[in-house]
């Protein structure tokens, strides 16, 4: 009896650790397993002649790190904190209790900012990344044909990308909230990248957005107090890990 139950243990334990071992890679919506850890250049093989895809546009997400879960928790509680020191009726609560609305509905998960690219990453040592053993999500799509505002907009979703525009163009033909900054919009660029952005008369910004870009359009901070432009960077950094839909 003693011999089975020592040898069932060991069954246990090996099959917890080949368990252990496995890399599970999801490509849009289709799974893959791997027995061992596996580069990035050989995830991008299995599709890569299978469609025309925006390379910059592309993101993974370590769906084993709940790093982001996190984090969002931790700014819809903070969002409720400084909606305590304004009253119902005002703007500025009124434009905090829609961003908290908006970011309940956001789906995240932690992102890996890694460079995605099927040649770089066959060329580019640096580039080609090991996926060790866990779960992974690998978003790829085409060019994308949109914009995503968030914040301070009427209708916060995704709007039609022109490349003929530039951002101050773009932000210009959203309806903003009263509350919303009139200097400064975060963008937050398909490869992960964060920029505060002008748009007001004096500091202009006319460069292009890129396809699938985000913009944040943030709530205007307040002269005694830095609490609005602290939630405002947070939200913009909680926006790298987005799963936009596609």
């Amino acid at each position: 009896m003693k011999i089975i139950s020592t040898f069932l243990v060991s069954l246990l334990l090996f099959t917890s650790s080949a368990f252990a071992q496995v890399t599970t890679i999801i490509i849009n919506k289709q799974s893959y397993e791997f027995a061992q850890p596996i580069r990035l250049n050989s995830v991008l093989s299995i599709v890569a002649e299978a469609g025309d895809w925006y390379w910059p546009a592309s993101g993974i997400y370590n769906l084993n790190d709940a790093y982001a879960e996190r984090e969002k928790d931790a700014v819809l509680s903070d969002i409720r904190i400084v909606m305590k020191g304004y009253s119902a009726d005002s703007d500025t609560y009124q434009a905090l209790e829609n961003l908290y609305q908006q970011i309940s509905s956001w789906t995240v998960s932690t992102r890996v900012i890694t460079p995605i690219s099927y040649n770089r990453a066959r060329l580019i040592a640096d580039e080609n990344p090991m996926f060790q053993p866990g779960r992974y999500l690998l978003r790829i799509s085409p060019r994308p044909s949109v914009v995503h505002f968030s914040g301070l907009v009427l209708k916060p979703g995704a709007y039609e990308h022109s490349s003929d525009l530039s951002i101050f163009s773009v932000v210009k033909s959203v309806t903003k909230a009263p509350d919303a900054d009139k200097s400064h919009v975060f963008v937050v660029t398909p490869t992960g990248d964060i920029e505060k952005r002008g748009i007001a008369y004096w500091n202009l910004d006319y460069s292009q957005l890129m396809p699938g870009s985000q913009v944040y359009v943030p709530i205007t901070g307040q002269i005694f107090s830095s609490a609005l432009d602290e939630l405002n960077t947070r939200i913009a950094n909680l926006a790298v890990h987005r799963i936009l839909p596609q």
